[in-house]
């Protein structure tokens, strides 16, 4: 059975500088470090994991808590979290919104001793995060927060809805349709107060015909679309609080046989890769580095590795840039 001591040998290193290369690897010098990974591959050697653990207190593992795949921005979050957690040394189990309730997954986090939790799934007055808070686990929420406190990055959600709500306006729409999710949820609480803003000071006001909240599934934002562009005085733009909602919003609008954005114009929130598509060419308005689920890993794993400073929340908050791209126009 190959042990450490084995992979030192090959290595040319000590027995500490392997356990460093596996338990704290940022603190290894690169060299040094490819030394040690190429000797563990070329031996085969399985660390054990279990007995590891016992002597640091760490499985070297943090939990995700994401929200449904069949939103493009999770996806995103997702690959670009387990990939940053695996290159700094990091296992990543991945719960899914909706698979099960979360309270479930909180239990079963706890009973796999994980380092760490990222979560995206949360509420804006979610009974859960002061039990989360409680447990004195390592946490960073992403996207989504609590009402009061919390450790979170999240987009400037308020003001994304502002910049996009201004771009309408300026080219000449008042009727302007707006489809969100449920509102308990801080980012569409926000996006929304930072559309019927806007509309204030253009003298509007969010008229209730135009005003859709929904389940954000596919099949529901069609049903919507499909009322909206049916009405005798049809919307000219219509805004989603997604960009996975505007993707389905342009699937109905396209199903009528309506142009975009000659007949009416769309735009979503968030800038995900798809939203630039040739093929879709979505006006969106998002961080422009996507890097919403990096940052949040990153500063879980330096909570992690330094220390909670439990009297000064990390609450990141990253300024939006509007992006436009073709289907938006003049209203006609």
């Amino acid at each position: 059975m190959i042990s450490s001591r084995d992979v030192a040998k090959m290595a040319g290193v000590s027995q500490s500088t392997v356990s460093r290369v596996l338990n704290n690897p940022e603190s290894v010098k690169p060299d040094t470090r490819n030394k040690v990974l190429r000797a563990i591959e070329e031996l085969g050697y399985q660390p054990n994991l279990i007995a590891r653990s016992l002597v640091t207190n760490s499985t070297r593992t943090i939990a995700l808590i994401s929200g449904t795949l069949s939103n493009g921005f999770f996806v995103e979050t997702t690959n670009s979290i387990v990939d940053l957690a695996t290159n700094r040394g990091y296992k990543t189990m991945v719960y899914f919104e909706g698979a099960m309730a979360l309270r479930d997954i909180f239990d079963s986090i706890r009973g796999n001793k994980v380092d760490g939790i990222l979560l995206s799934s949360i509420k804006l007055d979610d009974p859960m995060f002061e039990e989360i808070e409680r447990s004195g686990i390592p946490y960073m929420l992403f996207n989504r927060r609590p009402r009061k406190g919390g450790n979170y990055v999240i987009l400037d959600n308020f003001s994304a809805a502002e910049m996009i709500t201004h771009h309408l306006l300026e080219l000449g729409h008042r009727r302007i349709a707006y489809i969100s999710g449920e509102t308990n949820i801080s980012t569409f609480f926000e996006r929304k107060i930072g559309f019927e803003q806007v509309l204030r000071e253009a003298g509007l006001s969010l008229q209730p015909d135009l005003f859709h909240v929904c389940d954000t599934s596919s099949s529901e934002v069609g049903k919507i679309t499909l009322k909206l562009m049916h009405m005798s005085n049809p919307p000219t733009a219509i805004l989603c609080a997604t960009d996975a909602m505007a993707f389905s919003c342009m699937d109905a609008v396209l199903s009528m046989g309506l142009r975009i954005p000659e007949d009416v114009s769309l735009a979503g929130i968030d800038d995900i890769s798809m939203a630039s598509h040739h093929a879709i060419q979505l006006t969106s308005v998002g961080h422009h580095k996507f890097r919403i689920g990096e940052i949040a890993a990153e500063n879980l794993i330096e909570m992690i590795e330094h220390g909670v400073e439990s009297d000064r929340p990390r609450q990141i908050i990253l300024q939006p840039e509007l992006v436009i791209r073709k289907t938006t126009g003049r209203k006609r």
